[in-house]
């Protein structure tokens, strides 16, 4: 068979096919479209929920005079120890037996007030299980080695020793102010 036999062929068989698929696709029987598209019509229009407004940007004005410098380290004064031969030397001492309110973090404990009993002052510091605990200068609270440094009316202040995370320690003095 030679190609222009072929092609001829091919034609003959392609031909009819297009002309069926155009038949079909030509024809007056539209009704059940025309239903279809009167149904759409007459349905109840649907109301569309607006968006919600977007939230406007309110701009912090950071003033530098009140508030500590974030893009400078946050400890001010400087390593007290390094962590190999630590006692003695400014570094929490690692062999001494913890006390109950260590086993806190220090946002989770509140003062709230202080009594005088005999000679010395006591805070009063509730746990987070409702413990009400009484401390006194020297005691330790929370799980960064703090220890009270003075009780007043106005709440506890600590020292307490961070690691640096380069081997050594640095000392920050925390205030656990009177809760409402």
């Amino acid at each position: 068979m030679s190609l222009l036999t072929e092609r001829k062929s091919l034609r003959c068989m392609i031909v009819p096919i297009v002309l069926a698929l155009l038949v079909g696709c030509s024809g007056e029987n539209t009704d059940d479209l025309n239903l279809y598209v009167n149904e759409i019509k007459s349905r109840k229009p649907v109301t569309i929920v607006p968006l919600p407004k977007p939230v406007i940007y309110e701009a912090y004005d950071y003033q530098s005079d009140s508030q500590r410098d974030p893009f400078k380290e946050a400890f001010k004064q400087g390593k007290v120890a390094s962590k190999q031969g630590n006692l003695g030397k400014g570094g929490p001492d690692l062999s001494r037996a913890r006390g109950y309110l260590e086993g806190f973090p220090l946002d989770g404990l509140s003062f709230h007030g202080s009594i005088q009993l005999g000679d010395g002052l006591w805070g009063l510091v509730k746990t987070p299980d409702g413990a009400l605990v009484r401390v006194k200068t020297g005691d330790y609270l929370g799980q960064d080695y703090g220890k009270v440094a003075s009780i007043g009316e106005g709440g506890i202040e600590l020292r307490e020793l961070i690691s640096d995370g380069l081997g050594g320690w640095e000392r920050r003095d925390v205030t656990l102010a009177h809760s409402e």
